[in-house]
């Protein structure tokens, strides 16, 4: 080794007083080639560490600066300024680079080197680009480039194009701006060989212009490229998470929102590695597009309102044009929310940023913004105004995407006034631009302003078309989306379902309207159901170390949120910890505790979001045309009729608007009846009929003597209730139900709640006649019942059921009876208490034919995601029931508080613990909608039971069982109380309503029961 690199060496393990004092006594020794060598080592030292390390390299540069005074030589000195002016600004100290910069470029031009002043302008014109000093920067740009091409430098003049079209494209001139990345392309190629790296960065800075004008694909294409090339070269990182950045843009705009967010979260964190705080407060920006395409608005305004905070810190006025962005994220999401004063406020501060910056691209796309919120406030003028000015500046730049946007604000703002001509022409124009660009979601919103324009003239077919096309663009989006990424989206599209099905029905189309409702409920579910949609997490494959690390990341905030969970809802006994730990727990203030569990939920679903989505460059096969969702619905509703059994009847629901329709498939035939009108009165009686039910669970835990008083009063006021809700939700397709014995039910909306079991006629409760189920979509009925025909089994098989019972520490004393009465009639081991864990469940369920679980469960209203049942070891959260194996189970039973209960998402999307049972291969599930009586339900489960293994169907066997609970209840004088609906109507049977066993196995143990569905 050359003793300079050895001196570099010792340079480097020193401070710098101790390093300053070292070269002091060194130099006057070196001859003037050690001394250049030494020099050369020093800048090529600082020069690896700008980005890494800037501050050794600004320790470096000190030293250079110490050789340039001590020998006389200005040209050693200009190198130790450009080098600290670099390390300057990586620090984002931009002011005080700027002067170095300006001295190192005197001290060469005094040595009259022009070429060592014209590479002090590579890193001024960054600095000039941070500091809005625009003109500066293009016209040193212009002075070096000149300059390298008089030296035949042929890689520094393409740098000088890079740089100055860098600037151009922050200017809004898009076509200088290709140009120039195009001239730096050739300059490079002029260059030779080893220019890989920066006809990498040229490719890339060109597609992102190419995606500013709408050249999605071309521009896709050239960063798959460019990170090619980066992820070829080691210690390209950086420049790998750069290009992911720029494809989550572009993915972003185009209506893959999941994909998106997946690549911003990876270039942010790898951003926030590197300690580039800035790049990475960017990318959380960048991110507030998709949360709020998503409806994720106030995840939205946190993360600008976070990165605006960092913004401000930003010594210098580095980060004015990045706060000003900031605070339009904040103004978008406010708006999403509504808070539209809050919104003009942050546009007020954003717009006095943009204008001292003179920034044409931003400002426009501000404008636009400002047209949004005044046409939210209903000041269409002044909409329509600031509409026009943002659509002009776009058409100077020739910004398609944002241009198309522009267009389809002043079409609804013509249609809000009455310009139907008008509209129909912009929105005809905003159509074309964004089909060509492939913005899906504008695509869909234009479709549906057409289909709304051409409903106003009377077209009614050219208006179903259009709708038909706006609904199969929103598809084209789901399709796209992961796990509830899909439920959210759909929030604010229930309106154009709701025009979808009024349309077809005022058509009398009423297979087709039927199919726009099956298409807004409950979708999420079904697509997890017929696995259109791969979900479950493959915790024993990973796609390479990233993957390991994010994994190993969900792991820890699992157990962080467990243990915040287990402080705030009090089942820190229930988790094995130490009386230390316990103690540790009750000290932590309960909001901060609940604060830090939903942090952590957010971070969890974030991470799964991540996990559940193909790797990067893998592309998920896109569906046909014939695969679709909207095609082919006819065939399926008609085989669907055709496979019902004798007798049975499928309601359908649904509420828009004020109007609740009924739709009712029976022998063949598909009828329908529109109520209008009679949602205030639905709302008004379910909301007494739950008061009732809640006095009813009070007094049940009242002493016997009061509560058998409290609940005969209850149960004459919830009969009346109930008949009044029967009238209203059944009269409508009495003819239909005369011979019905069975009935399967799809709820929508608040109908989720109701258990149409217990409606009464006046005389008898609608389950004491018909045997009735439940689905959450009619497209699932099918699914359920293949699942249901291909799990029977022999009565023998019952042996592998597997029954978890927990008393949870005493409190559910009958949960442990109710699970050992089970067992027993099944055959089949029980695990009670210590026993019922979560790892039993793992390694058991796979080949359980029936599972049972007796124990506490508690609903998240806040986070149905992590609802839980708590079994001995842990909480089993729904989000964790995705990644059960429980393809063998024909049926779940989960005897636990509201496990039936749901949060209905997107337009009728059911989110709670059901449907991840469903999802992870049960064929049918029975939980429970409310906190139901343990005792009550232990001698109900016996009865359920009992008719299972006679041979009766799932849903008969049920009814049955409530019908026997009943007639016990009315025939006791002690226990008449307990005919009230709290204490039977609970449970609720959800997907197969068929056999448990084998017919051929259940004739051979005796004669086969005839199902009485109507008595």
């Amino acid at each position: 080794m050359l003793k300079e690199e050895l001196l570099v060496e010792l340079l480097l393990k020193r401070d710098e007083g101790e390093g300053r004092r070292l070269l002091m006594q060194l130099l006057s020794s070196l001859p003037s080639p050690a001394l250049a060598r030494l020099v050369t080592w020093l800048k090529r030292e600082a020069d690896q560490r700008w980005h890494a390390e800037p501050r050794l390299s600004l320790r470096l540069a000190a030293y250079l600066l110490l050789i340039g005074e001590c020998t006389g030589r200005r040209d050693y000195r200009g190198l130790g300024l450009l080098t600290r002016a670099e390390a300057l600004r990586r620090l984002g100290r931009d002011e005080e680079a700027l002067g170095d910069f300006d001295a190192a470029g005197e001290e060469f031009l005094a040595c009259g080197d022009q070429r060592g002043w014209a590479r002090t302008r590579c890193g001024r014109i960054a600095v000039c680009l941070q500091l809005g000093r625009f003109q500066e920067a293009l016209k040193d740009a212009a002075a070096a480039r000149a300059i390298f091409l008089r030296h035949g430098n042929w890689l520094r003049a393409g740098q000088m194009d890079a740089n100055a079209a860098i600037v151009h494209y922050e200017l809004g001139h898009y076509d200088q701006a290709l140009a120039l990345f195009e001239r730096a392309i050739e300059a490079y190629r002029c260059h030779g060989e080893g220019v890989e790296l920066p006809l990498a960065r040229a490719y890339a800075n060109k597609a992102i212009v190419l995606a500013a004008l709408g050249h999605f694909r071309e521009a896709l294409r050239l960063h798959e490229q460019a990170r090619a090339t980066f992820a070829a070269y080691d210690g390209q990182e950086l420049a790998v998470a750069r290009q992911e950045l720029n494809m989550a843009q572009i993915y972003a705009a185009q209506g893959h929102f999941s994909r998106a967010l997946a690549l911003f979260e990876r270039s942010r964190t790898i951003f926030q590695r590197h300690a580039l705080d800035l790049a990475a407060a960017e990318v959380t920006c960048e991110t507030c597009y998709c949360l709020l395409r998503l409806n994720r608005a106030h995840e939205a305004a946190e993360r600008a309102e976070e990165a605006a905070a960092f913004f401000r810190s930003v010594p210098g006025g580095r980060g004015q044009h990045h706060l000003a962005l900031a605070l339009m994220w904040q103004a978008q999401a406010a708006l999403a929310s509504q808070e539209l004063q809050r919104a003009e406020l942050l546009l007020a501060e954003a717009r006095t940023l943009l204008e001292a910056g003179g920034l044409q691209v931003p400002a426009a796309s501000l404008a636009l913004l400002q047209a949004e919120l005044f046409f939210a406030s209903g000041r269409l003028e002044e909409s329509l105004a600031a509409a026009r000015l943002a659509a002009a500046a776009f058409s100077r730049q020739a910004a398609l995407p944002q241009l198309a946007r522009a267009l389809l604000l002043q079409a609804q703002i013509a249609a809000q006034r009455g310009q139907e001509s008008l509209a129909e022409s912009l929105c005809s124009q905003a159509l074309v631009l964004a089909g060509e660009q492939g913005l899906l979601e504008l695509v869909y919103r234009c479709e549906d302003l057409g289909g709304q324009l051409a409903e106003r003239r009377g077209e009614l077919e050219k208006a179903a078309q259009a709708y038909a096309r706006a609904i199969q663009g929103i598809e084209a989006i789901q399709e796209r989306l992961v796990f509830d990424a899909r439920a959210s989206f759909l929030e604010d599209k229930r309106a154009l379902y709701e025009r979808a099905v009024r349309l077809a029905l005022r058509r009398g189309d009423g297979a087709q309207a039927l199919g726009y409702v099956e298409l807004a409920k409950s979708r999420v579910l079904g697509d997890y159901v017929r696995n259109t949609v791969e979900i479950r997490l493959r915790l024993e494959r990973s796609e390479g170390p990233e993957d390991e690390a994010l994994l190993a990341e969900l792991s820890r905030l699992r157990e962080e949120q467990a243990w915040f969970s287990s402080l705030v809802y009090g089942t820190e006994q229930a988790v094995e910890l130490s009386d230390t730990a316990i103690r540790r727990l009750r000290a932590v203030d309960p909001a901060y505790a609940r604060q830090e569990m939903r942090r952590r939920e957010r971070q969890i679903e974030r991470l799964l979001e991540r996990l559940r989505l193909p790797a990067t460059g893998e592309r998920r096969p896109s569906r046909s045309v014939g695969d679709r969702a909207t095609d082919g619905w006819l065939e399926r509703l008609a085989a669907l009729q055709g496979s019902l059994e004798p007798r049975t009847v499928v309601l359908e629901y649904y509420l828009a608007g004020g109007d609740l329709y009924v739709f009712a498939l029976a022998e063949g035939h598909l009828r329908w009846r529109r109520l209008p009108g009679a949602l205030p009165e639905l709302e008004r009686l379910y909301a007494l009929w739950r008061l009732n039910l809640d006095l009813a669970g009070q007094a049940s835990s009242a002493p016997s003597e009061q509560a058998a008083s409290e609940l005969a009063e209850l149960q004459e006021n919830c009969l009346g209730l109930l008949q009044k809700l029967y009238h209203l939700l059944l009269d409508p397709v009495l003819s239909t139900l005369y011979a019905c014995e069975r009935l399967i039910v799809v709820p929508y909306g608040l109908l989720h709640y109701l258990p149409f079991h217990c409606l009464f006629d006046g005389v008898q409760f609608l389950v004491e006649r018909v045997a009735v189920s439940y689905l959450p979509s009619l497209g699932l009925l099918e699914v359920c019942r293949r699942r249901g025909q291909r799990l029977r089994v022999v009565r023998r098989g019952l042996g592998q059921a597997l029954v978890l019972g927990l008393s949870d520490r005493g409190r559910l004393p009958w949960a442990v009876a109710e699970a050992q009465s089970v067992a027993h009639l099944l055959g089949s081991p029980c695990y009670l208490d210590e026993e019922a864990t979560t790892r039993r469940l793992l390694e058991e369920g796979p080949q359980a034919p029936l599972l049972h679980i007796a124990a506490h469960g508690l609903f998240r209203l806040d986070a149905p995601n992590f609802s839980f049942i708590q079994l001995a070891d842990r909480q089993l959260s729904s989000i964790e029931v995705f990644n059960l194996d429980l393809a063998c189970c024909s049926l779940v039973t989960l005897s636990a508080c509201e496990t039936g209960r749901v949060v209905l998402g997107g337009v009728d999307e059911v989110m709670g613990l059901g449907r991840g049972f469903l999802y992870a291969g049960a064929a049918s599930l029975l939980p429970t909608l409310w906190k139901v009586d343990d005792a009550r339900s232990a001698e109900l489960m016996r009865l359920f039971y009992e008719g299972l293994l006679a041979g009766r169907s799932k849903v008969v066997a049920l009814a049955e069982a409530q019908r026997s609970f009943l007639a016990r209840a009315r025939s006791s004088a002690d226990s008449s109380c307990y005919a009230h609906p709290y204490f039977w109507a609970g449970f609720q049977l959800i997907g197969d309503p068929g056999p448990l066993l084998l017919r051929e196995r259940a004739e051979s143990l005796g004669p086969e029961p005839v199902e009485q569905g109507a008595l």
